[in-house]
């Protein structure tokens, strides 16, 4: 094999190398939670099939300041703006073999040893197949997701439906107003950790 071949071999194999590397860095889950979706059985055979929340990286400490300084000014377009120009954090598989983008993912601890766990879609996601769960007609461009869990790593998830997403001072996050008083969507909630 002449030198050149050997030179062109050597630049291949590092090309390849680094970009295995790369491709293993970006599909590295950090945490996987599984749940049912609300009446999911209504969206046909899939729905009604235990669905997956996927967390790939959890979101800088800047970009939970740009986020929380759009929610802070009280202006739902500078949210959606705000979680459209973040790197995907994750993704979430919901009925309907749809799939939505996470932007945003930040965990908030609670007194009583659980977490709140926060998440930003870029998309308004619809309960489509249960219309006695009213989604507004004029629902802004992103969905907060806001998941419970106990210390066991179990719980449930609401999404920014039918309520407000407000500002926190005190985690420098947001959440959804009223979390108590809205209906469980995503329920038996589990987690699945994976790699840290």
């Amino acid at each position: 094999m002449s030198g050149s071949n050997v030179i062109r071999l050597a630049c291949a194999a590092a090309v390849l190398a680094f970009g295995t590397a790369a491709l293993a860095q970006t599909s590295t889950v950090k945490e996987r939670f599984t749940f049912a979706a609300l009446n999911g059985s209504k969206a046909g055979p899939a729905g009604g099939n235990r669905l997956e929340l996927v967390v790939n990286r959890w979101s800088s400490d800047a970009e939970r300041d740009r986020v929380y300084s759009a929610i802070a000014d009280n202006v739902q377009d500078k949210l959606a703006d705000a979680l459209a120009a973040l790197p995907e954090a994750g993704y979430i598989h919901w009925p309907g073999n749809l799939e939505y983008i996470v932007r945003y993912a930040n965990r908030i601890p609670r007194p009583d040893g659980g977490e709140d766990v926060v998440l930003g879609a870029d998309a308004p996601l619809s309960l489509w197949w249960d219309p006695s769960i009213s989604t507004p007609s004029t629902s802004p461009r992103f969905t907060v997701i806001q998941l419970r869990l106990s210390k066991d790593g179990r719980g449930e998830g609401k999404l920014s439906l039918a309520t407000k997403v407000t500002a926190s001072k005190e985690t420098k996050t947001f959440a959804l107003e009223d979390y108590a008083r809205q209906p469980a969507i995503l329920t038996d909630v589990q987690r699945e950790r994976t790699s840290s």
